[in-house]
């Protein structure tokens, strides 16, 4: 259950896809897309969910929002269990918790104007019509970093970063508190990313935001986060404050995720750690830990047994599911 000062918390959240074969469509298997998955963000904070493609962090994110059904686990905002709530009070609840969508080109409808994407949610809600919504809009645009003379143009007139401030402003149009950053700088020019990052976090501190900020790239992260989450195969296997995570990273995938930063010091000796074979299918996981098969510092108890997320070092709060590291 929340604490005081956690806005969003998640326990042992499971979403499991069935693949069903023959003529009657029977399930003959299940993707655990999720897999059992808890975490807390407070208040005004930002927690970075990272993993490769395909492990689970988009499910996650679209899950708690209740996008996509939950096949297990509990969510809870506010002190209010998500998955409880009427599809009425869904409705209330969902204008305190938005989605940045990935892809910039496709998550905007190209037949509508600016002015429409953006209102749109003010239309729906009852929030604001005519001259009020206008208004709304125009000040929504300006506080991304566009123009209020915008508002009569299409999504195709625009570039990828821009673009994206759209669906920013769009986000924002029904002040909530809680947003769902799913990759939302992954598409764009690197020079626009930390444009778009520097944004999200201006945004951040003007309207009080809590953000889950899902990325791959662990040097985007690194830069809006104040905890930041591991995930492989639809588990979490480290999580820590941002700075313990940077300074000492306690699981071997960790490490290896970070050894692919690029180095600004091009005399600062950096060794990349290339993990073998490929991700395992969530069809069929390994036994033991799921990244024992890519591991370079597997043991025989990893093959065998399940490691839990416990405290690693002396950093309060840094945990991780790893049999070897201290």
């Amino acid at each position: 259950m929340a604490t005081h000062g956690d806005l969003v918390v998640v326990e042992g959240l499971k979403t499991h896809f069935p693949i069903r074969k023959g003529l009657f469509g029977r399930v003959a298997a299940w993707v655990k897309a999720v897999d059992g998955v808890s975490f807390r963000i407070g208040r005004g904070q930002t927690l970075g969910l990272v993993g490769e493609s395909g492990c689970g962090k988009t499910t996650a994110g679209r899950t708690l929002l209740r996008l996509i059904p939950a096949t297990s686990g509990r969510v809870w905002f506010e002190g209010q269990e998500v998955f409880a709530q009427s599809r009425g009070r869904l409705r209330a609840l969902r204008r305190d918790m938005q989605l940045i969508f990935q892809d910039p080109f496709g998550s905007l409808n190209p037949r509508m104007t600016v002015g429409n994407i953006v209102g749109e949610a003010l239309t729906v809600h009852g929030l604001a019509r005519g001259k009020q919504r206008r208004e709304r809009v125009a000040e929504l645009l300006e506080k991304v970093g566009l123009s209020a003379h915008h508002v009569s143009r299409y999504p195709h007139e625009f570039s990828g970063g821009q673009r994206q401030r759209i669906g920013i402003a769009r986000a924002l149009a029904l002040n909530p508190k809680f947003i769902v950053c799913d990759e939302p700088v992954s598409a764009l020019d690197v020079s626009i990313q930390s444009q778009i990052v520097n944004l999200l976090q201006d945004l951040q501190r003007e309207l009080g935001l809590t953000y889950l900020f899902i990325a791959h790239d662990l040097a985007v992260v690194e830069h809006i986060s104040d905890y930041v989450a591991v995930m492989y195969l639809g588990k979490i296997v480290e999580y820590a404050s941002a700075e313990a995570l940077y300074r000492n990273a306690r699981h071997p995938y960790t490490m290896a995720l970070m050894s692919a930063i690029p180095q600004p010091d091009p005399h600062r000796k950096h060794e990349r750690i290339v993990l073998e074979g490929e991700v395992p299918s969530p069809v069929n996981p390994p036994s033991g830990c799921p990244f024992h098969p890519r591991c370079p510092m597997r043991i025989e108890r990893c093959i065998k047994e399940m490691p839990v997320l416990e405290q690693k070092g002396e950093d309060a709060g840094h945990v991780a599911a790893c049999w070897v590291t201290k």
